[in-house]
């Protein structure tokens, strides 16, 4: 071979790596895709994993859970991710809502086209109209764009339109309180059944369905106007709560929580 063989060439000629996983897919519900860097989207089941270079997208009733070894993110319906193949570990959503889990270290940066966020608790990211809104239920965040940075404390939100600034932290919708139901007492489903969530209040919502005993979301729906119909496929204990949104869409504090089991 020619002494003068360019790099360039030589790396061409070495073989291609696999990507490196980032992310374990450790909840699949509903329609889940995943994409490539050729951009071709196929169907994706839990225990898979997800690297640099790749997307994935929620249907009208999906929802994904990626574990990372410091952190979690969770996308709920009709959303969409992109983790770039970069030096910088990071991650973009394009459209939609994610849940941002890390109780221990700071999360992996979630970038949209409006602003960047990161911090250490739990927080709620949601990308829509041309806005990135963002909640903090707990810890610290930071919400940065090119024009300046805010900290979210646990209880607080904010809101970036593109090209400007995060707003000034402001204290998040209360939650529902009245004609929660269920409540306390459990109702009692068979697998594959279907029951109606009821609270009072006006304006928009986001319901949330949880085990009992986990802080894993199975199912999500924002609502326009109470009551919630949902079906329930598995067996188990599960809790349900429910948010109001103000009227810039930013997401309130959970309500109190209901209780549901469901048999065979």
């Amino acid at each position: 071979m020619p002494a003068g063989l360019p790099l360039l060439f030589l790396l061409a000629l070495a073989p291609e790596r696999a990507p490196t996983p980032l992310a374990r897919l450790a909840l699949v519900e509903q329609d889940v895709q995943l994409a490539g860097p050729d951009g071709v989207w196929q169907r994706v089941a839990e225990g898979g994993v997800v690297s640099p270079g790749q997307a994935l997208r929620t249907g009208s009733d999906g929802v994904v859970r990626l574990e990372l070894p410091w952190m979690a993110l969770t996308l709920t319906p009709g959303s969409s991710l992109r983790l770039p193949d970069a030096l910088v570990l990071s991650a973009a959503l394009d459209a939609g809502r994610a849940l941002v889990e890390g109780e221990r270290h700071d999360t992996l940066k979630l970038v949209t086209p409006e602003a960047e966020v990161r911090g250490r608790g739990r927080a709620v990211v949601r990308r829509e109209r041309g806005r990135t809104l963002v909640t903090c239920l707990r810890g610290r965040f930071y919400v940065s764009s090119r024009r300046a940075t805010v900290v979210l404390a646990g209880g607080q939100g904010t809101f970036v339109e593109r090209g400007g600034a995060p707003h000034a932290p402001r204290a998040l919708p209360k939650p529902p309180e009245d004609g929660l139901w269920p409540a306390g007492d459990p109702v009692y489903l068979t697998a594959g059944g279907s029951l109606e969530l009821r609270w009072q209040g006006e304006g928009t919502f986001q319901v949330e369905l949880l085990p009992v005993g986990s802080d894993v979301v199975l199912l999500q729906r924002d609502v326009e106007s109470p009551p919630l119909r949902i079906t329930i496929p598995w067996e188990g204990a599960f809790r349900w709560r429910v948010s109001a949104r103000d009227a810039r869409g930013v997401e309130g504090l959970p309500s109190a929580e209901g209780l549901i089991a469901v048999a065979k």
